[in-house]
């Protein structure tokens, strides 16, 4: 994969890490999910080959849809992943970093007022953003009722299986959790398995239902057709008050990004319309 360029700034326990900005318009910060990066979430068109392998392509992305249609887009790599810092301390990956981290961004930039993506992971970080005074809307993309504390039991224990995969290559031993790893290495920047098994075993932590309940902005909940979000029991939107929930395309987890009724659903929202 060719890789963009980055620009780096210092968050605010001095992690270095990488972000981008493109184009001009209404100021956009995207969030990316866990094991890849904002150039292989928001900013690479893939395809699927019919066996759940994702295979990069020509196509739009959301970071082109957004652009084109007006808006200046900020994404960073949150630490741990692709360009920025990757630090062995587990201390160094929690829920409340990972939000401290996008706020430390906005703040280096300079933007007072902003639409706010997040994807997956990104979208749980999102939500301990969505009080912020500078998030003037939010879509939550590719998340489900499962990602809300105590709608499923088992995620604390999925997420300590992923941890131990990352952190002592037990793959074998569960094998359905290979395409975590397939994705991590979509960037072809050298993934650091031992610091994405601290961000499982430390940073990934279900959104308590307060928090949801508490949101008074604009929220869209968007998820792609094949997506576990899709589903009418794990609909995320029951839990924030006023929120829309869209379901576009036929995508699954990995490639509803790349989707353009997916993308066209986000510059929708983004722009008010």
């Amino acid at each position: 994969m060719e890789q963009p360029s980055y620009d780096r700034f210092t968050s605010r326990d001095g992690t270095s890490l990488a972000y981008r900005v493109s184009g001009q318009g209404v100021p956009v910060v995207l969030v990316h999910g866990y094991t890849v990066t904002s150039t292989t979430n928001f900013a690479t068109h893939y395809a699927d080959d019919g066996a759940g392998r994702l295979i990069e392509a020509d196509g739009p992305t959301i970071e082109s849809a957004l652009t084109e249609a007006g808006c200046q887009v900020a994404m960073l790599d949150l630490r741990g992943h692709g360009h920025s810092d990757r630090p062995h301390e587990a201390e160094r990956y929690t829920s409340e970093i990972f939000a401290d981290d996008v706020r430390a961004l906005v703040t280096h930039l300079g933007i007072s007022r902003a639409a706010l993506i997040g994807y997956s992971f990104g979208s749980m970080i999102s939500c301990d953003l969505l009080a912020d005074p500078w998030v003037s809307r939010a879509a939550l993309c590719g998340i489900s009722s499962a990602n809300v504390a105590g709608e499923y039991p088992e995620f604390e224990a999925e997420m300590a299986i992923l941890a131990d995969c990352f952190l002592h290559g037990t793959w074998n031993e569960h094998p359905e959790y290979k395409q975590n790893r397939a994705w991590a290495r979509l960037d072809g920047s050298d993934p650091d398995f031992t610091a994405l098994g601290l961000v499982a075993a430390h940073g990934v932590r279900p959104v308590s239902v307060a928090t949801l309940a508490s949101v008074a902005l604009p929220v869209l909940v968007l998820n792609g057709g094949s997506d576990d979000g899709a589903d009418d029991g794990e609909d995320l939107s029951r839990f924030i008050p006023g929120a829309r929930r869209v379901v576009a395309g036929q995508g699954h987890h990995g490639n509803a990004p790349s989707d353009p009724l997916f993308q066209a659903e986000l510059v929708r929202f983004v722009l008010g319309q």
